[in-house]
């Protein structure tokens, strides 16, 4: 446990001088937009490559590997109908009251930009590998199934040209070509191996120092003054993380598979929402008022799922 503890304390510490540093002047607002195209462009498929080709593929790892896309896959399909439920049937928000991006907001996860650094930094390699599988299945609800549910009573036609391009991401090609090499045991040369490792090790830092500029940035008295987003967004860091847990802790998986889904299931609001809300013509400033109260949040949660996650399963 004091292993997890150390690795968890510095994160947030990273975080604190990122929100220090926004409300200094030093990272202003203008830099997140260059800091977050580094992370995502660059450093973050580093980070991929370097953790999926560090594995070795055998056949238990190809087996948990499907395991995992089955999981994620059922994870966003329970997920959409209980956010339905919640929001629609409990919460009783009408459709033209932005019923939909409740319902994307209470069933997306940020396992990406956040949960790479974090989970990489807390667990090491294995459970980051999971994590990245989790975030296909990710991309692919929200570009789908996502987009439906965003437009929950509205006889709105998507754009499938920008769905189709926002699936093709430098994340997701990384993926795949880290999927192709490690299945075909193709190795990159040490130098080039060391070069992109040493590059994806940046991604956990300057994500943080993003996301506390992005905190300092938000307006939290305004959007506590939202009641229905913060009953919402309660609602969603507690039950789903553990929910999750619930549906997942009996199955006859491997652990690292249920660390990977339940602590997936711990991240807040997926900035993906942002911009299919506004691609679909939705409430954009909700959804980025949705991300940025459940990360904050989830800075409690986090560490608290982190821990009750290694002293259970480690």
């Amino acid at each position: 446990m004091a292993v997890i503890v150390n690795n968890i304390l510095p994160i947030f510490f990273i975080i604190a001088m990122g929100f220090v540093a926004n409300r200094r002047g030093i990272l202003p607002n203008e830099a997140n937009k260059y800091l977050v195209d580094m992370v995502m462009l660059v450093t973050c498929p580093c980070l991929i490559i370097s953790s999926m080709l560090g594995q070795e593929m055998d056949p238990s790892l190809m087996t948990n590997t499907v395991l995992m896309f089955l999981g994620g896959g059922l994870f966003f399909l329970v997920f959409y109908i209980i956010a339905w439920i919640y929001v629609v049937k409990i919460m009783k928000i009408p459709a033209n009251q932005d019923a939909g991006v409740y319902m994307i907001m209470f069933t997306t996860v940020n396992n990406g930009f956040i949960g790479f650094p974090v989970t990489y930094a807390i667990f090491g390699d294995e459970i980051l590998f999971y994590m990245v599988i989790f975030q296909i299945m990710l991309i692919v609800y929200v570009y789908s199934a996502g987009v439906i549910q965003v437009n929950y009573g509205s006889p709105r036609v998507s754009d499938l040209k920008g769905m189709a391009k926002a699936l093709v991401n430098t994340c997701t090609m990384s993926t795949v070509l880290s999927v192709v090499l490690l299945v075909l045991g193709i190795r990159l040369p040490e130098v080039v191996f060391n070069a992109v490792e040493l590059v994806g090790s940046a991604t956990t830092p300057v994500s943080m120092l993003v996301v506390g500029m992005q905190l300092g940035n938000s307006n939290f008295r305004q959007v506590l003054g939202n009641k229905r987003l913060v009953v919402m967004s309660f609602v969603k860091m507690l039950s789903v993380p553990l929910l999750t847990f619930l549906m997942v802790n009996w199955l006859p998986i491997a652990d690292s598979l249920k660390i990977a889904l339940v602590f997936g299931a711990t991240f807040p609001v997926s900035v993906s929402v942002v911009t299919i809300s506004s691609m679909e013509g939705k409430n954009s400033v909700l959804a980025a008022e949705g991300v940025a109260l459940t990360t904050l949040m989830a800075m409690a949660t986090l560490p608290v799922s982190a821990l009750l996650l290694s002293s259970y399963y480690l």
